[in-house]
């Protein structure tokens, strides 16, 4: 491989771990001189033999306490050894051979003081702590000393050295030295960032031809055209076209769509992007055709007709004016991303159509590069130091929660952070050596959904490598570099929705013969609205959460694009116009426009901006841009750029004027659209995806036996999903059916009277055991009796212990025998047909054959049972096999109690305030016993549940100790708990706990005294918590007031500035400045007309500057400021 691509490539010998140096350690000289002369061959004069000097300084040594081990001294030594010794006999053959030396350096980190660091990410990625904890004669922990098994390197000299200091090292060496500039001369590479390596598509009129490249461009061209004009006359029904009618009531509906498909075309063509259209249109036709569903649209692509006609997307962008310049900008060269959503269950089918087409060669998955963050980072280098978890977790729990925090910026922005920092020595190290770590690779992944297509051998462009995860390669440079170079990305994303959407159509067909079009839904349908405004959007795609449940109640959704602007609004940021929103809604808001211009643009949203695309048309329509440049503009307004904000400030200020806008109110439309972009989100996208919200609703709302069972279907692996639609399913009226040999299929089904549950969701009973089961239901009808079961089945894939969790689940209920009696029949029936068959396969007959009955006859009475089982333990063992109380709860019988002692159900503790105190009846589903390192005591944690919602909770030892008796499997506790609420976590915090089964007057006094202790507590707390932080504002206005104290004390600079030449883009201008200088100099603005003064104004202390030359140098530059002075 080397040989045959050593074209153009330098090659060095390589450091003490590479194969020439181990042949000049451990071989003879003459199969040295063998390999090497073998490299010189391949590469002539631009092969270098390698140099390096590690030796560490004596007091380096002793400073970095190698003497301390004596196995780290000795491992030093031994390496510095082979090193001497391989550099002495490269020189040698360097003489020899005439091949040049070239002096190198290990650079595994760049300054020396960070080896420390670099030893300890080592050790993150093996798990070898570098320390650990010394013990005294009891076990106690002392102190801590490095661990022997750690991860080093033998020399702490392998940094990014400066020149003099390699100078100093090859001293006696310096044509070594002078040989490293001559490679850095021969070094040249141009990487090409134009080129596109995509594949071709090649369209029907093509295939088994030949053909040049323009007749493929010209082929392709003319299919896609093809392909967008079959598609007028399948989507453009009458219905849709009088749609687009009633939004442009003076012009033929099909004129604007041939209109927009022209401008389209006109776009696509000659930035040659048909391919690539093409390319995604091919694999999603092939999904479509195989009945794999895939999305009706993702991000920007919804807003193109020409994807909209060849069936890429199916939402139709003239009605609800979506724009194709967000998809693709014709202002901008760059190729537009299309995501495609795909049916969980499809996926993998629909990519290895595509590996199939272009060929396992042309296709890999894109490597991902997971970076230390500050907590992570605090977390791993805590764990390797061996600091006790308790102290490391106090010490992340202080970095702020959020995404770009810095270790850096959490200090300054946290004052306990600091005092931690400051005060103790394990959270000083942790955070120095954090802060050297913060933003290293910590490990490789591979992208959830990206898959890079070429349309030749992806070697031939970029490097790729293979993993343990994918049976594909993988690219070895991520998904920016990779599209950066030229690759094809396309997003597979399989997404569960589309999954349970197919189960449910599927099943309402089977059920009532009726084939949905999901796709093509009427948008108008009341049940589906009426569903939304109840707030009954539990299983709704994107509309589950409480937060969205209020929100649609509160609104009271009546019309598609409602639902639209809802999933836009409800993220960090819009969220604060959700009031705004709703108010004028329902007109208890007057809706205001800043210019009568907007009011067509912003009507839908009631003068909200919501959509990126209605910066767009603000531009477009007030200021002449056009959407291209709209694009640009919200592109720059989003990224903040300073230099491109002010031009396009002053192209939106310009063309305002020239539409009869005056300055003022434009710039403050300006003004409030740049604060938008921080949040405004992609409309084409919240159309797409609020269709399939739309979908999910309508489904639910008309189908809803078929919806929910799809649902617990797509996620018959999470518990704690499938118990909450369990819930919801109860509430809705819906009855959930135990499984049944006779009734039930493999995954939940839908009948009219209720939900099936699922055969393959019992333990033990797989797949292959339900298609033997169905299998034989369909040859031979319904199975009458338990004996009929074990007769008929093939008992090679159904055994005895099979059958008894059937029964034990509820299987064979339908029997009227009781599960004891079915239980203990098992055994001979199961004995005594297997018997039968055996001989009937001998060909022996029984003695029921010949006396003309039937071993049946023997079971047609339930035996006697001596021992019956409890109620508690039959929903047990139901519990066991299907993870769920189906029949019932064991809590049932102690309903009453439950409501004397004042419990809430689980489900509502999301709504309670932080601190809160409540009372719940609970049981435990798994008790985990832990020591506490720190106190040596017992807790345990235990998960929690009260049939719907299930919660970790912890019992601490004070109350462990009282009550350990209790913390079992399937106990039934009654609980005091406290709500702990910290942003998106919620915890609890339980206070007191006794035995529900044991409840009586007494306890039911205790729990209340028990409730209100922990009331008052909670209460005391917050109080303190709230002299605490009034404590900290009083102390951060102290220190305010004595900033302004030494800024009134300081000069401040004074800026003479004319009004007849100044223009407001450049007081922006002016403001970068300051921005760019920023500092503790106050700022005065004169404004003077000719030599009258005008205004004076004092900027706010947080725009002060630091003076410096290049700002003096600067100030005197802008031709409007007359002077500056320091006063």
């Amino acid at each position: 491989m080397l040989k045959l691509h050593s074209e153009g490539l330098i090659c060095l010998s390589g450091c003490q771990s590479s194969l020439i140096a181990y042949e000049a350690l451990n071989g003879t000289k003459d199969s040295l001189i063998s390999k090497i002369r073998w490299y010189q061959e391949l590469f002539g004069d631009d092969y270098y033999l390698e140099l390096q000097r590690h030796r560490m300084t004596d007091q380096d040594i002793r400073q970095d306490g190698l003497p301390q081990e004596t196995w780290l001294q000795q491992y030093y030594q031994d390496y510095i050894q082979k090193q001497e010794k391989i550099n002495a006999t490269l020189i040698e053959i360097s003489k020899e051979l005439n091949i040049k030396t070239v002096a190198t350096n290990d650079s595994h980190y760049i300054e020396r003081a960070d080896w420390r660091a670099h030893e300890i990410l080592l050790n993150i990625q093996s798990g070898e702590p570098t320390e650990m904890w010394e013990k005294d004669s009891y076990g106690n922990p002392k102190f801590r000393v490095p661990n022997p098994k750690r991860r080093t390197y033998p020399s702490h000299e392998c940094y990014f050295k400066s020149p003099q200091q390699m100078a100093e090292l090859f001293s006696d060496f310096p044509e070594a030295l002078s040989n490293t500039l001559e490679i850095a001369e021969k070094c040249n590479v141009a990487i090409d960032f134009k080129t596109k390596h995509y594949p071709i598509y090649l369209p029907p009129s093509l295939e088994g031809k030949n053909y040049t490249k323009e007749e493929q461009a010209e082929a392709v061209k003319n299919y896609l055209w093809q392909l967008c004009e079959e598609g007028i006359s399948k989507r453009y029904t009458p219905e849709r076209l009088n749609k687009i009618k009633e939004i442009f009531p003076e012009k033929d509906p099909l004129h604007i769509v041939q209109e927009r498909l022209k401008y389209e075309m006109d776009i696509i063509v000659p930035k040659g992007m048909s391919d690539y259209l093409l390319i995604v249109w091919d694999f999603i036709n092939w999904a479509k055709r195989q009945g794999i569903p895939v999305g009706p649209g993702r991000g920007s692509g919804a807003g193109s007709i020409v994807l909209y006609l060849i069936g890429v997307t199916d939402i139709e962008p003239l009605r609800f004016h979506l724009f194709f310049e967000r998809f693709i900008n014709p202002e901008r060269l760059s190729y537009p991303d299309i995501d495609v959503d795909i049916c969980m269950d499809g996926r993998s089918e629909v990519i290895n159509y595509t590996l199939q087409k272009y060929g396992k060669d042309n296709i890999a998955q894109i490597i991902t590069f997971g970076t230390m963050k500050a907590k992570m980072t605090i977390k791993d280098v805590g764990r390797v130091l061996s600091v006790p978890l308790v102290k490391v977790n106090a010490i992340a729990k202080l970095v702020p929660d959020d995404l770009n925090i810095t270790l850096e910026k959490a200090l300054e922005k946290d004052p306990d952070l600091r005092a931690m920092y400051e005060q103790d020595e394990d959270a000083q190290r942790i955070i120095d050596i954090g802060k050297t770590l913060e933003g290293s690779i910590r490990n490789t992944g591979i992208h959830a959904a990206g898959i890079i297509i070429s349309g030749e051998p992806l070697t031939n462009f970029i490097p790729i490598c293979l993993s343990k995860d994918s049976d594909m390669p993988v690219t070895q440079l991520s998904m920016k570099p990779v599209e950066l170079v030229g690759m094809l990305k396309v997003d597979f994303l399989g997404l569960k929705t589309l999954t349970a959407i197919h189960i449910c159509v599927k099943a309402i067909y089977k059920r009532v013969g009726k084939a949905i079009d999901w796709i093509n839904l009427p948008l108008d349908d009341q049940p589906t609205f009426n569903l939304l405004n109840q707030g009954k959007t539990l299983g709704i795609f994107q509309l589950e959460s409480a937060g969205m449940q209020d929100l649609a109640r509160q609104l009271h959704l009546d019309k598609f694009e409602e639902i639209i602007a809802v999933g836009a609004l409800y993220r960090p940021g819009p969220m604060d116009m959700i009031p705004s929103f709703i108010n004028r809604k329902h007109g208890r808001e007057p809706i205001e426009y800043d210019h009568p211009w907007m009011n067509d643009i912003l009507a839908e949203t009631y003068g909200i901006m919501v959509y990126q695309e209605q910066v767009m048309q603000i531009a477009s329509k007030l200021a002449k841009f056009s959407l291209g440049e709209g694009d640009v503009l919200r592109r720059a307004m989003g990224k903040k750029d300073m230099d491109q904000m002010l031009q396009q400030r002053e192209k939106f200020r310009l063309g305002s004027l020239e539409n009869g806008i005056d300055e003022e109110t434009s710039m403050q439309i300006f003004d409030k659209m740049e604060k938008f972009a921080a949040y405004g989100f992609n409309k084409s996208h919240a159309a797409a995806y609020g269709y399939l919200s739309y979908v999910t609703a309508y489904l639910k709302a008309n189908y809803p036996n078929e919806w929910m069972a799809a649902l617990m279907t797509c996620d018959s692996d999470d518990l704690t999903k499938v118990t909450k639609f369990i819930g919801e399913c109860q509430e809705m009226g819906i009855a959930i059916l135990q499984p049944d040999v006779n009734e039930a299929h493999a995954t939940f089904f839908a009948t009219p009277q209720g939900i099936r549950f699922a055969m393959a969701g019992i333990k033990g009973v797989g797949e292959g055991v339900v298609e033997a089961i169905i299998k034989e239901r369909n040859r031979g009808g319904p199975y009458t009796s338990l004996y009929q079961f074990i007769k008929r089945i093939d008992n090679t894939k159904v055994g005895k212990k099979v059958i008894e969790n059937l029964v034990d689940a509820g299987c064979f209920d339908f029997t009227s025998w009781s599960r004891d009696s079915l239980r203990q029949s098992i055994d001979p029936i199961y004995e005594t047909v297997l018997k039968e068959k055996q001989e009937a396969s001998a060909g022996v007959l029984s003695l029921f054959t010949l006396m003309g009955e039937s071993s049946e006859s023997r079971f047609i009475h339930p035996p006697e049972v001596k021992k019956k089982t409890s109620r508690l333990d039959t929903l047990l063992r139901e519990k066991e096999l299907l993870g769920f109380f189906l029949t019932g709860h064991p809590m049932d019988a102690y309903r009453e109690i439950i409501t004397r002692l004042s419990c809430i159900p689980l489900s509502h503790v999301q709504n309670l305030e932080h601190n809160a105190v409540f009372r719940a009846a609970l049981i435990v589903e798994t008790a985990e016993i832990r020591v506490s390192s720190k106190t040596q005591k017992k807790f345990a944690i235990l998960m929690v549940s009260d049939g719907m919602d299930r919660y970790e909770m912890p019992i601490w030892s004070d109350l462990f100790e009282q009550k350990s008796l209790l913390l079992k499997e399937n106990q039934l506790l009654y609980a005091v708990i406290q709500v702990d609420k910290k942003e998106d976590s919620l915890r609890l915090s339980c206070k007191w706990i006794d035995d529900l089964t044991k409840a009586n007057e007494a306890m039911v006094e205790e729990c209340d005294r028990a409730f209100d202790k922990a009331k008052l507590q909670a209460a005391r707390f917050a109080k303190a918590i709230g002299e605490g932080r009034d404590k900290k504002v009083e102390k951060s206005k102290a220190v305010l007031e004595k900033k302004r104290e030494v800024m009134k004390e300081s000069k401040t600079l004074s800026l003479k500035i004319d009004l007849d030449s100044v223009r407001l883009t450049q007081i922006m201008q002016l403001k970068g400045l300051f921005v760019e200088h920023r500092g503790t100099t106050p700022i005065q603005l004169e404004f003077h007309c000719q030599e009258d003064v005008h205004a004076i104004l004092h900027i706010e202390s947080r725009w002060g500057v630091t003076l410096t030359p290049e700002l003096e140098s600067k100030l005197k530059s802008l031709p409007f400021i007359k002077r500056h002075s320091l006063n």
